[in-house]
């Protein structure tokens, strides 16, 4: 007797390579600032730290520097970035163009359904605000936008977005290791919420305005070219 072919055909596993658990690990101790922006990465150093062979560790490196996330200077290695005021600006100021072109196509949202993403993403957030796990709560912040942003159905915008956001969460992580508090994690996840409720009412308006007064307005009060023409 042949085997039934539902039990024949059974998914796949696909194990991570380990440039990709290199890289992983590498923004994970960036994000935890056991990296800080300006250091300098050697790979010999994450080979001892990861316990990853150096071949893996140089393309894991590369990968980051093509992201944004490390950069490679001539005859002086590879070191974090540092953002300048005009980096933040520009970062932020794209954010929040991407997340308003991606509301623009998504709404109203005509599956619930396709919202689930985003409630697991704020439900992450508020635990993680509750408990002060920094890492997770800028980790779920990420998922957060990306599901939003994944509402448009635009793949190259989803693709174009979820790069932005390796910057994007580095920034944050930076920024909240410097200033964050019980009571500014609870700010931002009320923000969220709020944000949450406005797409999941359909009204485009109420969201877009929600977007207005998301976390990065005082990073956009000033334009640097602007500041810089004066």
């Amino acid at each position: 007797m042949t085997e039934p072919q539902q039990t024949r055909q059974v998914d796949r596993i696909e194990q991570p390579s380990l440039v990709d658990l290199a890289v992983g690990k590498i923004r994970e101790l960036m994000l935890a600032g056991a990296i800080r922006p300006g250091e300098s990465v050697r790979e010999e150093w994450l080979t001892e730290k990861l316990g990853i062979s150096r071949p893996p560790i140089r393309e894991a490196m590369q990968v980051l520097v093509q992201q944004g996330l490390l950069e490679r200077l001539p005859r002086r290695g590879v070191r974090a970035v540092t953002f300048t005021e005009a980096d933040v600006w520009e970062i932020y100021s794209l954010r929040s163009a991407l997340d308003r072109f991606a509301l623009s196509l998504a709404m109203p949202v005509d599956d619930a359904g396709k919202l689930e993403a985003l409630r697991e993403a704020m439900t992450g957030m508020k635990s993680a605000a509750a408990s002060g796990d920094h890492a997770s709560y800028v980790e779920a912040n990420r998922r957060f936008h990306v599901a939003l942003v994944a509402l448009g159905n635009n793949g190259r915008l989803t693709g174009a977005y979820e790069t932005l956001m390796n910057q994007m969460q580095l920034l944050m992580s930076v920024n909240l290791s410097q200033e964050e508090s019980a009571a500014d994690r609870a700010v931002g996840v009320r923000r969220h919420e709020d944000l949450l409720a406005a797409i999941e009412s359909g009204d485009l308006g109420k969201a877009l305005a929600a977007l207005d007064v998301h976390g990065e307005r005082r990073f956009l009060s000033e334009s640097p070219a602007r500041t810089r023409g004066r």
